[in-house]
This record gives C-alpha cells, structure tokens and sequence, in this order.
C-alpha cells in the first residue's frame, strides 16, 4: 500500500481537529483545541434616561360672550365714508330750515269753534240739540225756523231771557213764545265775537241743518255786524274783525 507522508497525515488531523472530531486511532490524542473565551465587550456606558416629553399646554378656556357683544359684533359696521356725512347732516338740516317760508298760522275757522263752544249750551239743548226737558230743541230744522234771520238768532244769545225782560221784550223768535216760557235762556255777552257767530252757525247748520253758500253767508254775515252795530256798537269792531278773520274761508270751514 501506498503510504502516506507524513506532512499531509499531519495537516489531516489539524483539519479533524479544528472540527471536533479527534484523531485517528493509534494517532497521539490531539491536543485541545485551544479555545477561546470570548472576552466580554467592555460595557458601555449606561445611556442617559431620555427625557420626558413636555406635557402639552392646555388649551385656554374660552368664555362665552355675553348675547349683547355677540349682537355688537354680527351688527352691519358703518362704513367709514358714511362719518363725514353724518357730521354734515345738521348743518345741512339748519340750513333747509333757514331757507323754508314760515308757514301761515292756522285758524280755527267758524264750524269747529261753534262745536267747541256749544259745550256750554249742551247742558240744556242737548249733546245733538235735542232739547233737554222744557228747553227748546234746536236740531232738525227748528232753530233755523224758529230764527229765519241769523242776526235775530244772535241777538237772543247775546241778551238772554233776563236781557229781553230788562229791555221790555216779551216775546222772542218768529212763533212770538214768551220770554221765560221754556225756561231761562242765559246771556251770553262774556263770549268773544267770535265764539258768538260761531256758536250761531254751529246751532243753525251743523245741528238745524240750514244749508249755506258764499253769498249766503256773506249775507248773514252783514246782517249780524249790522244787528251790533245798532244794539252792541262797543262791540261793532271786535264783530267785524272776527268776520274779516275769516274770510276767505269756504262755507263748511
């Protein structure tokens, strides 16, 4: 048989050495592989705890709006362009006024003073001038025929039962009834001219119903100044003054 050298036999056994598996028999038992022991990786230093994470801030706490802010802050803002033209308005406004024409006073003409004044006379002729008991009634048409002619009418007014018997008249209005005989009618001389021929002409077309246009009216307007002038002349021109106050105006005014 071939032998074989001595230096391969040796690189053998090395080989099954380094692998565990010993030598052939009769071989010197190989020595231990020598082994190694690993050698402990220094020990590094301990890595410093990390840090805690930073508590997240709290939200801040939003408190309501009182409902009058929140109304002031949805409310339209006024744009700026508009500041200017409010300073402006009164001047402006001051200005209109000052070129405005004064307006005329207003006068109460005849037929609402009558009514006003007639409050006095309701108490016996009634709210309507239906009469109140024995005193006469004047609506319907009985003022106007107890009185055709206005100036009488106001000659009555003015002096009263207690006038006509202090002049020695008997008898008043067109039917001649007896002065006193449906009670006393008092004088009413205290009235201004114009609460007079008012009061007439209230009696007469607004309750009595008498109808009247512009002649007529002038007509029964002479007729009265003509009556005072001859009974009341101190108080001819208070009469005429009142009259001419009013003229101009329409029948039904």
């Amino acid at each position: 048989m071939t032998e074989i050298p001595e230096h391969l036999l040796q690189r053998s056994r090395a080989r099954r050495a380094a692998l565990g598996l010993g030598g052939d028999a009769g071989d010197a038992p190989a020595a231990a592989p020598a082994t190694t022991t690993p050698t402990a990786a220094a020990p590094t230093e301990a890595a410093a705890p990390a840090a805690a994470p930073a508590p997240a801030p709290k939200p801040a706490k939003i408190e309501p709006r009182p409902p009058y802010v929140e109304t002031a802050l949805r409310r339209k803002k006024i744009p700026f362009w508009v500041i200017p033209v409010l300073a402006a308005l009164p001047i402006w406004g001051l200005m209109y006024a000052l070129t405005l024409d004064k307006p005329a006073p207003k006068t109460a003409g005849p037929l609402t003073e009558g009514a006003t004044t007639y409050g006095s006379c309701a108490g016996c002729h009634g709210p309507t001038g239906g009469g109140v008991g024995s005193f006469p009634k004047l609506s319907g048409g009985a003022v106007v025929e107890e009185f055709p002619n206005a100036a009488d009418h106001l000659y009555w007014v003015m002096e009263g039962t207690a006038g006509f018997k202090a002049l020695g008249i008997a008898t008043f209005g067109a039917s001649n009834k007896p002065v006193g005989g449906a009670g006393n009618m008092p004088g009413w001389q205290s009235l201004t001219a114009q609460q007079l021929i008012a009061v007439v002409r209230h009696e007469r077309e607004t309750l009595s119903g008498e109808q009247m246009d512009a002649a007529k009216l002038e007509a029964e307007y002479q007729a009265m100044l003509d009556m005072v002038k001859e009974k009341f002349p101190d108080r001819a021109s208070e009469f005429e003054e009142a009259i001419n106050g009013w003229a101009g105006l329409p029948p039904t005014a």
